[in-house]
């Protein structure tokens, strides 16, 4: 079994070190590998020639005998899953508890199956999403997160994602860049690491991906040399994409957007700007949106609140009507350290993704 694992991770770095660092290699038909070949630096690919690798990785620090299918039983119903699919949300409860570290030490039934006290209708869906999500290609719509018919249930299954920590895997956000020049900004684009590093000024705007949840508050972290830094919310259908040289207008300044402007020291709505004192944008700065634009935090302290500021900063009276998404502006490095996703039903709390400690 150790050969056999030796040599499955030396074939993954072999190809995936191809043609220098992670690009794989197509050739047309009757071509010679004198570089007449097609070579397609496809992202897809390279992030699951490194998984391989990693997951070989792991594979060395797991005790010996250590099984990859797992055999559950979950409140009473028997299945069974991939190890690698229940871990798969990083920094999660179940990536901890099935690494296979503590496999010993975990609860069983009398037949020797893992037993998780859950419902099998509210886990096998959460699992069903997971097998989805490993085998998407660039050119399939995204796995859909479940969804229930029942509010209860909905309620019920969103509790237990949270509590397994599973809700970045399960309702996941993505960065998008909708403005400026892509060849001047490196992005990290999904979980655990949501991540710019732009050299122009550049838009980038926070998306929910295959589900319903909204973001309502999100926090950015300042990194080096952060410039122009605006950061609030656009309307979902109006700020459309803008990919080209040349300046641009940054969020609060278009139309359709506002922003804290941590630059100028105020408020920003459509290019109306209200000032406000004693704000600096530094390494270490963080930044927090509550409530899509309510609340402003700089720090963990109120910097401003645009129901205070309504004589001075006028929104419209129905701005919650919008449909919002998270947007911000600048040059530097920035990275998303929390978002916070509306709840399926009033009487629940919203749920807050950390990516600060991941």
């Amino acid at each position: 079994n150790n050969i056999q694992l030796k040599s499955r991770k030396a074939e993954a770095l072999v190809e995936a070190k191809r043609d220098g660092g992670w690009i794989p290699t197509m050739k047309r038909s009757g071509e010679n590998d004198d570089g007449g070949g097609i070579h397609q630096n496809d992202e897809g690919t390279s992030k699951r020639l490194k998984s391989s690798a990693q997951r070989d990785d792991d594979d060395e620090d797991k005790p010996e005998g250590c099984s990859e299918v797992l055999h559950l039983n979950v409140g009473g119903d028997l299945t069974a899953v991939l190890r690698r699919t229940l871990t798969s949300v990083e920094g999660s409860m179940l990536a901890s508890k099935f690494s296979g570290r503590w496999d010993d030490s975990l609860e069983r039934d009398r037949d020797g199956n893992f037993f998780i006290d859950q419902p099998i209708y509210l886990f096998q869906p959460m699992i069903n999403y997971l097998r989805a999500k490993s085998c998407e290609t660039a050119l399939a719509l995204p796995a859909t997160s479940p969804e229930f018919e029942s509010e209860e249930v909905q309620r019920d299954f969103i509790r237990m994602v949270e509590y397994f920590g599973m809700t970045p895997g399960i309702f996941p956000t993505c960065l998008e860049m909708c403005r400026g020049q892509p060849e001047t900004a490196q992005m990290s684009s999904c979980h655990p690491d949501l991540s710019v590093s732009c050299t122009s000024l550049c838009t980038f705007i926070l998306e929910t991906r295959g589900h319903k949840r909204p973001i309502i508050s999100y926090s950015i972290m300042f990194g080096r040399d952060v410039e122009r830094a605006q950061i609030g919310w656009v309307r979902t259908g109006h700020f459309v994409k803008k990919l080209r040289p040349g300046e641009h207008k940054g969020v609060g300044e278009e139309k359709y957007s506002f922003a804290l402007d941590m630059s100028r020291g105020g408020l920003l709505y459509e290019g109306t700007f209200s000032e406000l004192e004693g704000l600096t944008a530094k390494q270490g700065t963080i930044v927090r949106c509550e409530n899509k634009g309510e609340r402003w935090l700089v720090n963990g302290e109120l910097v401003a609140s645009s129901i205070a500021l309504e004589s001075t900063f006028q929104l419209p009276p129905d701005l919650q009507q919008y449909s919002l998404i998270p947007a911000f502006s600048g040059r530097g490095d920035w990275r998303v350290v929390e978002v916070e996703l509306d709840p399926y039903t009033t009487d629940q709390k919203a749920t807050t993704i950390s990516h600060s400690q991941l």
